[in-house]
């Protein structure tokens, strides 16, 4: 499942750790909108990293750290170009016998954590990580731990004026997060860092931590910032919270640990943590909530349902519980619990928009096209208006032939400059029902800009063309489809049938091949293969 999100909502080093402790493999591929960087993970530890924009040549960085002369770099260059097993420069050089492994692997290392110390200095941007991604086979690939990466990151910064914006408040209680031992023996602390961490036991605030140190106010703020940044100490709250105990700041590192998983979309290691804070503390309303939200993600709607009346009936006053009981019973079919739960919902907070948003919605789902257009109609006088509510409203219109009116509601969607795939395509097929295949085009093409993979935008256009016999069109948008993987048996093998008609026998054999594969039984297809190789 790839994961995506912005640097607003969580920073690249809380990314880069929650990818490390989740022994993830893939490539994070961050941008600021100007640079590009690709940092790629295997179980676990950072394996290679690039920059688009931040060229950096082997031969020049091992001339520079002495490695290597000039004159060794030309002889292992030519030797690169008469090479027969086309090896890099690096496997050249280590086996003309100028470099060793030990030192190219140094070299690739250094380099790759340059470009992470240089991606961990942007402050906005965005993220996505692509699962199961990895270097190319020629690519020499090393193993980092990203705390490690994390720490000496933080060991680099010495300007006081960029330190000091960074630390917790002189009167924030520091606490020290529990590692395994396993993991207190990878961490590769210095000096320095041992002193400090010994200091901070959930007691002293960052100002007692500063006066216990031996290292001055310079060096001890560092340190801190270092661990913080490597995620070995967090900040805590008011000495009278702590005082409660252990259990209660093992909730809260959970809880910690359970949002920033959430939202990056790491739902079974955001499940683990919120199920360790119902261990701990069974009452505790906002994981069994979390527990509901991950549940309903994964589809799992009865184990959802389940979590939200656990929070209910920790918390009864809180709508959000209610309205996301009811979405999970509205996905089981369970319609009128629904209504219950949404109307329960809006007694607890009778301005929220959600849950009568949900009630129209509702209403769609059981085709009662008076209520949609009433209740939405309600909110619109009440100066209340959504897209979600504009696109319903169309379907009510569309649903009673109100088809003018429909189109009306579904503009709505798509204004400012921001096109709405779902209303263009249900715009583009009422045009297409009247007759008007240009405008009919003009919309599915809009909404295809937006969403270039959609499999029912895709289908919709192809069949305009191929009922108004726009065969080389229709081969286009089909052969698009097909070429994504998302094609069905009769989307191939009406693929076929267009090639045949326009004498492409070769390609007509493929698609009706390809349509078998995923329909073996098809007497039809397997009698127009039997044709087209008797021709």
């Amino acid at each position: 499942m790839a994961i995506k999100g912005s640097f607003k909502e969580i920073s690249l080093p809380d990314v880069l750790q929650l990818l490390s402790v989740g022994h993830k493999t893939g490539c994070l591929k961050v941008t600021d909108g100007k640079n590009f960087g690709s940092i790629f993970f295997n179980d676990g530890k950072i394996c290679y990293s690039s920059l688009l924009n931040r060229p950096d040549r082997l031969g020049d960085r091992l001339l520079s750290r002495g490695l290597i002369t000039n004159s060794q770099l030309e002889e292992a260059l030519k030797h690169q170009q008469t090479d027969p097993d086309g090896r890099r420069l690096g496997g050249i050089l280590i086996h003309l016998g100028l470099l060793t492994k030990q030192d190219l692997e140094s070299d690739v290392s250094r380099q790759i954590a340059d470009a992470i110390f240089y991606l961990l200095r942007w402050e906005e941007g965005d993220f996505f990580f692509e699962p199961d991604t990895l270097p190319t086979e020629e690519t020499i690939t090393v193993s980092l731990d990203v705390l490690n990466l994390l720490l000496e990151e933080a060991r680099r910064i010495d300007e006081w004026k960029n330190l000091e914006a960074k630390l917790p408040g002189a009167q924030i209680i520091l606490e020290r997060l529990i590692l395994e031992g396993a993991q207190q023996v990878e961490m590769e602390l210095n000096e320095e860092e041992r002193q400090v961490i010994q200091l901070i036991d959930g007691r002293r605030t960052m100002e007692e931590v500063m006066e216990a140190s031996s290292l001055g106010e310079f060096l001890t703020s560092k340190v801190v910032y270092g661990l913080l940044r490597a995620g070995l100490v967090k900040r805590g709250n008011e000495r009278a919270r702590t005082a409660a105990g252990t259990g209660s700041g093992a909730v809260d590192e959970h809880r910690n640990l359970g949002i920033a998983f959430y939202k990056t979309q790491m739902y079974e290691e955001a499940y683990r943590e919120y199920r360790r804070i119902v261990e701990i503390k069974p009452d505790e309303a906002d994981a069994r909530f979390y527990l509901g939200l991950i549940h309903f993600r994964k589809a799992e709607h009865a184990e959802a349902a389940t979590e939200f009346l656990e929070a209910i009936a920790i918390e009864p006053k809180k709508a959000c519980s209610y309205n996301n009981l009811g979405l999970a019973l509205e996905a089981m079919g369970e319609y009128d619990d629904a209504t219950r739960q949404y109307k329960k919902a809006l007694e607890m907070d009778p301005e929220n928009l959600t849950p009568k948003l949900n009630l129209a919605h509702l209403a769609c789902r059981k085709k009662e096209w008076g209520s949609v257009r009433d209740q939405l109609q309600l909110l619109e006088q009440q100066g209340t208006k959504t897209l979600l509510g504009s696109f319903l409203l169309g379907l009510a219109a569309y649903r009673s032939s109100q088809w003018d009116q429909a189109i009306e509601h579904w503009q709505k969607c798509s204004q400012n400059g921001r096109t709405n795939p779902a209303s263009e395509n249900n715009i583009a097929a009422l045009w297409q029902a009247r007759g008007q295949v240009e405008e009919a085009e003009r919309h599915y093409q809009a909404a295809l800009k937006v969403s270039p993979e959609n499999r029912t935008l895709l289908q919709n256009l192809s069949e305009l063309y191929y009922r108004n016999s726009l065969w080389d069109q229709a081969v286009e948008v089909l052969s698009r489809v097909a070429g994504m993987g998302l094609a069905d048996v009769q989307q191939l093998y009406k693929l076929g049938n267009l090639c045949l008609k326009q004498g492409q026998k070769d390609n007509a054999v493929k698609w009706w091949k390809k349509a078998l594969e995923l329909d073996p039984s098809n007497q039809m297809i397997r009698r127009n293969l039997d044709l087209a190789e008797k021709r």
